[in-house]
This record gives structure tokens, C-alpha cells and sequence, in this order.
């Protein structure tokens, strides 16, 4: 299908349910690279994606000025919401879950007229009348919130405020997530919501391709609390109704634990779930993790892999500037090129950039010179992969 599109069918479903971009994915489009973009949380800082800042992460420009498309993907998602006291995940940490309205006002964030997707559409093509077309839609994705078992899950567990009926109504009928095809239909209503509001924009260059489980951990059958999670029951159900409308789902879960053999064997049963790319993250940006194992289980288990760095606001590990501690993580993150080398990942299997709250930008507009070389180095890195001309 032609990237720009007025098709005035556009907004409608086909006999078969599917929207204009969902049709004829057999199989669904697969992406080099994708960026994570946090947006949602009411205080974050900056709090919003506009068109400059998501000219960062589509566009490349290299050292001798020459502008590139940069990332094929992105991956919009948040995990809470301080404001409100909220979390999006399955949280042992006082928070209370999220419910509907706190989902819609997520989605009323990235489909604002001014901002998010519209934005990024806007950058794209902006960027398209300088560079040419991209060779292929801009792929997004979105993470979907946890449809959590208690209301307050770290107190729920223990014995107080055990109500699972707080999320709200779906066609009448109010939710109870203690009941697994209430937590199902929470998920359907949520995608089909995504799916809706995507078609009814009619965006030019940005094409909506899945979805994202935000838990970093799935429990497989005896995990902790195993019994409030149900993963290896209910995710593949999600997945399957991903897959009926020819839109994908992602998993990016934390790196090989020393202590959880049942978060390891979830690792290495991925496809179980009905994911269609799982994401190793190395956190080797932070914890040193060991680089041979993890990407024994990159390749292994046929994974992605993801590249970490933080930038300016508020983190004592900022890659940016000249500090010892900048050096230091510059070096670092120097490691993640050089490894996915040495593994025969580069090329071969995709790679997902997280870049905490603004690092990519600051990045990429930075004066220090260091800054500046790592942009450059990692910047090739990125549109010089065979991935890209698939």
C-alpha cells in the first residue's frame, strides 16, 4: 500500500474487521530498529512529543550534515502516573492500578491534535518533502496497561484491599479482574480503542503496527503469585486477538535473572506466548550483566536485543558531557555496538533503543564534542545495518 493514502475507506472496517493497513499482512511487517518514546506520566520533562523532538528519532544527520530516515519504529508507552498515584504495570509498590479512565486519558495523550502521533506524522512528512519518502511506513506500536487482579496489587496480595472490581464498565457490564475473561476483554476493548482511533485520524506516513506487554517479567506456571498473574494463560489469548486483526505483539522483558529460573524459562519460551519479537534487555548499561550469556539468549532464543543509555534529567549515570562518569558510560554503551558485532546480532536481529527520559534529543543536539562522536558513531551504527535494506 502507498504510504500516503486519501482513501476515504480509510476509517472503515472491511467484512472481515480489518482496517485499510490491516489487510493483506500475511505476514505482518518486521521492523530493523525502534526507539522507545515514554510520553503520558504528567511529570515528565519535557512532557510532551512535539515535532522537534520526534525529528531526533526519525531523522539522522550525520557529520558531514546529510540528513538519513533514522529509526523504522517506535514504540509509544508509560508505566505510571505520579500525578495520580497510578501504575500502568503490575506493581508491588503502593501505587494504586489504573483503570479505565486513567487508560483513555493514556490514549488522549498520544492522539492529541497537537501533538504525539499527529506530530510524528507531521515530522515525517515534513522530513519526506527534504530526504524523499521513507522506503516504507513509519511502524508505531503501543503498550497496552496491565489489567491488574487487585485494585492496590501489593496490598491486595497480602490480605487488605483485595477489591477487583475498580476498573469500570465495558458495555454496561463492570469489570471484574478476578475473573480472567473480564481481564480478556479489558485488553480487546483497549486495543480496539487504539485501533479506532488510528483509523479515524488518517494519518500519511505512520502506520499502527501491534502492541506491547508492558510487565518485564511473565510468570510461567508456579511464579510468584503466579495466581494473580495467569500470564502463560491469558497472554497468548491477547496475542491471538492481535493476530485476527493482522496487528502484532512485542515483549521486551529485563536480562537473564541469577534467582528466577521461572522468569528464565519464560525467556526462553517466548513464542509460547504468542509474541511475535521478543527484546532482550542487556541492562548491562547499569549492572554490568555478563555480555556472553545474554547474547547466548539472544540468539539462542531468537530475540532482539535492546540498547540502553540515560540522559541529563536527574540521572547520576548520564552518558552526556566529559564528566569521569560520562566517560565512563560512553564507553559502555560503546560495548553494546561492539558485542552485537562479535555475536553476529548486528544485521541479523533487531535492535530497540532506550534512551530514558530525552537522552536521544540531548543526544543528538548536544555542543560537548564527545557527545557529538558517540551520536555520529552510533547514528552509522544504526542506518548501516543490512536490516535496513530488507
Amino acid at each position: 500500500d502507498d504510504i500516503v493514502s486519501d482513501d476515504p475507506l480509510d476509517k472503515e472496517k472491511d467484512e472481515y474487521g480489518l482496517y485499510r493497513w490491516e489487510r493483506g499482512r500475511d505476514p505482518l511487517p518486521e521492523f530493523a530498529d525502534m526507539a522507545l518514546c515514554y510520553g503520558g506520566h504528567s511529570a515528565r520533562n519535557p512532557r510532551i512529543w512535539d515535532k522537534g523532538r520526534f525529528r531526533k528519532t526519525a531523522v539522522y544527520t550525520d557529520e558531514k550534515g546529510q540528513d538519513h530516515w533514522f529509526f523504522d519504529s517506535m514504540l509509544m508507552l508509560e508505566i505510571w502516573d505520579d500525578n495520580y498515584n497510578v501504575t500502568y504495570s503490575i506493581a508491588n509498590d503502593g501505587k494504586e492500578s489504573s483503570r479505565k479512565h486513567h487508560w483513555t486519558r493514556f490514549l488522549d495523550y498520544w492522539f492529541d491534535s497537537r501533538y504525539g502521533f499527529q506530530a510524528l506524522d507531521d515530522c515525517i512528512a515534513e522530513a519526506a518533502s527534504e530526504i524523499g519518502t521513507p522506503p516504507s511506513p513509519r511502524y508505531v506500536v503501543v503498550s497496552i496497561p496491565d489489567p491488574v487482579y487487585f485494585e492496590n496489587y501489593s496490598s491486595g496480595v497480602s490480605g487488605k484491599n483485595r477489591n477487583t472490581v475498580y476498573w469500570g464498565e465495558i458495555d454496561g457490564v463492570k469489570m471484574d479482574f478476578s475473573r480472567m475473561d473480564h481481564r480478556l476483554e479489558a485488553y480487546r476493548w483497549y486495543i480496539d480503542q487504539v485501533r479506532e482511533r488510528f483509523a479515524q485520524k488518517e494519518y500519511r506516513y505512520i502506520q499502527l503496527l501491534g502492541f506491547y506487554i508492558i510487565s518485564e517479567s511473565l510468570s510461567m506456571q508456579g511464579g510468584w503469585r503466579y495466581e494473580y498473574k495467569q500470564h502463560e494463560e491469558l497472554i497468548p489469548m491477547v496475542a491471538e486477538y492481535c493476530h485476527s486483526v493482522n496487528e502484532g505483539l512485542y515483549w521486551i522483558p529485563y536480562n537473564v535473572s541469577d534467582d528466577d529460573p521461572g522468569h528464565n524459562k519464560a525467556l526462553k519460551n517466548w513464542k509460547r506466548f504468542g509474541f511475535d519479537l521478543a527484546v532482550l534487555q542487556p541492562n548491562y548499561y547499569w549492572d554490568n550483566k555478563d555480555w556472553a550469556v545474554t547474547c547466548d539468549y539472544i540468539n539462542r532464543y531468537d530475540m532482539g536485543m535492546e540498547f540502553e543509555f540515560e540522559g541529563s534529567h536527574g540521572y547520576s549515570t548520564s552518558i552526556l558531557g566529559n564528566s569521569a562518569s560520562a566517560k565512563t558510560k560512553k564507553a559502555r554503551f560503546t560495548e553494546y555496538m561492539e558485542n552485537a558485532r562479535k555475536y553476529g546480532i548486528y544485521g541479523k536481529r533487531p535492535i530497540v533503543l532506550y534512551t530514558g527520559t530525552n537522552a536521544l534529543y540531548e543526544l543528538a543536539t548536544s555542543e560537548v564534542q564527545s557527545d557529538k562522536d558517540l551520536y555520529y558513531e552510533f547514528g552509522d551504527f544504526i542506518i548501516s545495518s543490512p536490516l535496513k535494506s530488507r
